[in-house]
């Protein structure tokens, strides 16, 4: 399959990727659906793309963080005197070691892909039904994040608007900013109030959300590229599979993550998660088939260098 790229530059400074594709049968994984053939549907609701320039960050935690994180799971999940063995080294330990990871350039949703955009995929028959009721009020609605989706139907939508799910070091490079030191989008330090998330009975539920928020919810916890809700809402796959070892002895430029195993990792917690899983280097291994109600993605496009990305 042939792709081009029309580029526009909007004035808040964000891309919007026109993919035009030419379109052919698709030759996927076993059960795969055909793509589809006309191009009416792609990008009929397409949110603004942000283009992340090449260049290298500092991908995953540092030892010092990993304390950090350890004292804020203790403070901040719902189990009480059970906080001590919930909040073990295990659970921060696949976030090491950081290391410097290089990144050519590319394009990020800005925002989650909502049931809204997700349906027109499934009214062409390129993509199967999410696993949540459209009319669930909690999760359901259009502008609500789509969820009940599984790694192939995540992959689908993203190959169907001409693009494809972001690896997890993209996903962090574009969570964290380019300077990778932020362990929130919004900054170094925790706030309640600008994501989605903490909505299953934990002490740190004041976002104003009982379960799914609008895509476009938590202006004020956009990350520093301008991406909204890398932190809560719901979870996000990435296309790397999961693997213990690969996260730190793997290529350092364009990682790519395990070549083989029934596992992708997912980033940045959702509406119910506790406020440690915010955090832009958490990462968590997920069954390919999992649908679950907070669990979606975001897609990625691939974009040609500019003079911009050499400085």
């Amino acid at each position: 399959m042939r792709r081009s790229v029309k580029r526009l530059t909007t004035p808040r400074g964000l891309l919007v990727l026109g993919a035009l594709v030419a379109v052919t049968a698709f030759c996927g994984a076993p059960g795969a659906l055909p793509r589809a053939r006309s191009q009416a549907h792609l990008h009929a609701q397409l949110a603004d793309v942000v283009r992340i320039r090449a260049g290298s960050f500092h991908r995953g935690a540092s030892e010092r963080e990993l304390r950090e994180a350890f004292q804020l799971c203790l403070v901040s999940t719902r189990f009480g005197a059970g906080n001590q063995l919930r909040c073990s080294e295990q659970l921060f330990e696949l976030e090491a070691p950081r290391r410097t990871i290089q990144l050519s350039a590319y394009g990020i949703d800005r925002t989650e892909v909502s049931h809204a955009r997700y349906r027109r995929c499934v009214s062409s028959g390129a993509c199967l039904p999410a696993g949540v009721s459209a009319d669930d009020p909690r999760v359901g609605q259009p502008e609500m994040p789509v969820s009940g989706v599984s790694y192939t139907d995540a992959e689908q939508y993203c190959a169907f608007v001409g693009g494809r799910l972001p690896t997890e070091s993209e996903w962090e490079r574009a969570a964290a900013g380019p300077s990778g030191r932020r362990r929130f989008p919004w900054g170094r330090q925790y706030n309640g109030r600008l994501a989605n998330h903490g909505d299953d009975g934990r002490p740190d539920a004041s976002d104003g959300h009982r379960y799914a928020a609008p895509v476009d919810a938590f202006p004020n916890g956009q990350s520093a590229d301008g991406l909204l809700n890398m932190a809560g809402n719901v979870w996000e796959w990435t296309a790397d599979r999961f693997d213990y070892d690969n996260y730190g002895n793997g290529p350092s430029v364009n990682p790519r993550g395990a070549r083989s195993g029934g596992q992708r990792v997912v980033r940045g917690g959702s509406w119910r998660s506790d406020a440690y899983s915010l955090r832009v280097t958490h990462r968590v291994p997920v069954g390919e088939g999992a649908r679950f109600p907070d669990l979606g993605f975001r897609c990625a496009y691939d974009v040609p260098a500019e003079p911009e990305d050499a400085r």
